[in-house]
């Protein structure tokens, strides 16, 4: 019975941080848990990063990458190691996976699907190696290893008679899948080394993908993947899992805040091959690539040590109780700001606290991070980090004649109950002063009738240079509180509310943030508990607070009523509808709607978000989070100067 034990190892990699990420492999290298491993898989791009960006196009970051694998090599006397670089090869970059063996480098496997939708951009920093058919690859002189040519295409990988190859992320989810071939040369083991972003939802569909493959291969599919906020927009979820036979099998953490998890399973592949001598059958006579066949002659000894859990209580072991969406978001943005405390090595966070929900919900997630970062890597974390825990989150309500009691009340209950620093001032003189100096020049008063968006929007700006000048104060990042649905139709003031490092929020739906609020308040959230300021919150209507109390201000009646917003912008951005067609669905979907005023509503949406896009060009960066996002570098690229649809 041949029996194989491997190893997939997510890591939280930083880009161009070429020691830490190779301090994060070598640790992991030298834990129990691979040490008696025939495999060890990385992530993609694990040493470089992937999120190099532009600087992909550096020599440097070439050369280092592959230094690298020198200090490597000394822990692969007796296992293969599987690592994740860019590599230079013939005037064109690749994105590859290096396999290496008893101190070797075997071979080079590039990457032969980019990724080049939503927030990935490969193609314009990688080559796709369209065919399989290989070659050789050269190191340059300045390389170690110099003059020893390595094998470079895609190979089988044959290890005690086991045949195993390699799809790098993507290769995994498209119709042109290299392990197509693979799978009719006998491939009993698929290593899928991914940089795999998350999204709501997201994590089912992987396991689906990966759970067929193997059932339809009547193999063994081994995924990993990067961890974290990685380089400031996306966020990877880790999460490594092996799927035998069409069954999830073994599941590794996902979301965590360490700096690797290590997953192992010990499989011997018997009821695998038998499956595939059932099932398999020969096509008609016709040529057929064949992939080369690469032979790892190991000297350790082929006995292990099998796991007893039987292959239910594996895959249960792992199933988190709070799987829904709202969970996911939690950790997905706690581990996002997180990563951005400790890899922009400021001090914490402040943030200008509304009374409203966005703002209420960014304060929620910076304890949230508190909270489970202490639980996975201890209570002396921060103190690690030199972040004086007290003051991890600062807050400031700056109010106006505009501003209602209850908010005031909400911001004032929500930090009591969270412990945070918390600061109130009054701005309406430096309002008062602005606006005089504007009125002395242009030789008129401003009135609500006839400058009623000019005198809202001084009282978001006059917010921001004080709300600066306190997170600067604090060493801080200045969180910026705007969600997708205000980014959509522009519903924020550019360097007023809209200033910020970064926005936590932006990357989900108004509509969303509320619904998370009720699901904390209903005692879901694992993390938070029920807060009787988000009783009071979820008792008002979303506002703005810039006009005078008495006109009742709030943001559904200047927009639309947030669900529509929403089902607006999914059909236009995401599907792909123009007005016409957006009409009919939504006609279908809610035939209470006067028709007359959905037209006009959709309308207004599609003037919005046209005339909105240089105010979402220079919005803070912010985190992907679901399935579509408006970030214009990561997410949703749009002119800034259009016609009319």
């Amino acid at each position: 019975m041949t029996s194989l034990k491997i190893a997939a190892v997510s890591l939280n990699t930083t880009p161009l941080d070429f020691s830490g990420n190779l301090k994060s492999i070598l640790e992991s290298l030298k834990q129990e848990e691979t040490k008696d491993c025939d495999f060890v898989l990385f992530p993609e791009l694990c040493i470089s990063g992937y999120g190099c960006e532009d600087a992909f196009y550096k020599e440097s970051v070439w050369r280092r990458s592959w230094n690298a694998l020198e200090e490597i090599l000394p822990y692969t006397k007796d296992k293969t190691v599987l690592v994740g670089l860019p590599v230079f090869q013939s005037s064109f970059l690749y994105n590859c996976m290096v396999v290496l063996d008893r101190e070797k480098i075997v071979c080079i496997i590039p990457k032969t699907n980019l990724a080049n939708t939503g927030i990935h951009y490969e193609k314009r920093w990688f080559h796709s190696k369209e065919s399989l058919v290989a070659e050789s690859y050269i190191p340059p002189q300045k390389y170690f290893n110099a003059g020893s040519p390595v094998p470079f295409g895609h190979f089988l990988l044959e290890k005690k008679g086991v045949l195993t190859g390699v799809e790098i992320c993507e290769d995994s989810w498209t119709s042109n899948r290299p392990s197509q071939v693979y799978a009719e040369q006998g491939l009993d083991i698929l290593f899928s080394p991914g940089a795999s972003h998350f999204a709501l939802g997201k994590n089912k569909i992987r396991y689906r993908i990966f759970q067929e493959t193997s059932r339809q291969h009547r193999s063994l599919t081994v995924f990993t993947n990067l961890c974290g906020n990685e380089s400031g927009r996306a966020i990877f979820e880790g999460g490594s899992f092996f799927c035998e036979n069409g069954n999830l099998v073994e599941e590794g953490p996902r979301l965590f805040f360490s700096d690797y998890q290590i997953t192992t399973y010990t499989t011997s592949l018997s009821e695998l091959r038998s499956a595939r001598a059932k099932e398999f059958r020969s096509s008609s006579p016709k040529e057929k690539l064949q992939i080369p066949v690469l032979r790892l002659e190991s000297e350790r000894s082929s006995s292990f040590i099998l796991d007893m859990r039987t292959k239910s209580e594996k895959t249960n072991q792992n199933q988190s109780s709070a799987n829904s969406l709202f969970d996911d978001f939690t950790r997905a943005v706690s581990l996002g700001l997180y990563d951005y405390l400790r890899k922009s090595k400021t001090k914490g966070f402040t943030l200008s606290l509304s009374g409203g929900a966005d703002s209420a919900a960014c304060a929620l997630l910076v304890t949230s991070m508190k909270e489970i970062a202490k639980k996975e890597l201890g209570d002396s974390i921060f103190n690690r980090l030199g972040v004086e825990e007290s003051k991890l989150l600062v807050t400031l309500y700056q109010k106006t004649e505009n501003n209602s009691e209850l908010t005031e009340t909400i911001a004032k209950v929500l930090t009591e109950e969270l412990g945070n620093p918390h600061h109130q001032i009054s701005i309406d003189s430096s309002v008062e002063e602005a606006v005089g100096l504007i009125q002395s020049q242009i030789g008129r008063k401003l009135t609500w009738e006839t400058d009623d968006l000019a005198l809202q929007n001084i009282q978001a700006r006059v917010r921001s240079p004080l709300i600066w000048l306190l997170a600067n104060l604090n060493g801080h990042l200045l969180l910026s509180t705007g969600n997708r649905s205000e980014a959509s139709v522009g519903y924020t003031t550019m360097d007023g509310d809209s200033s910020g490092s970064l926005c936590p929020i932006s990357g989900v739906s108004k509509e969303f943030i509320l619904r998370w609020i009720d699901d904390i308040q209903s005692g879901n959230n694992p993390y938070i508990s029920f807060k009787e300021s988000l009783k009071l919150l979820r008792q008002t209507k979303p506002t703005a607070e810039l006009r005078p109390l008495e006109t009742k201000q709030e943001d559904e009646k200047d927009l639309m009523p947030y669900p529509i917003l929403q089902e607006m912008e999914r059909l236009s951005v995401f599907v792909g509808l123009e007005e016409e067609e957006c009409f009919f669905r939504m006609k279908q979907s809610h035939p209470e709607l006067d028709a007359d005023l959905l037209k006009k509503q959709i309308e207004r949406f599609t003037k919005l978000f046209r005339t909105s896009q240089w105010k979402r060009e220079r919005l803070p960066p912010s985190f992907h989070l679901d399935e579509y996002g408006l970030d214009p570098k990561t997410s949703y690229r749009y002119p800034i100067l259009s016609g009319d649809f």
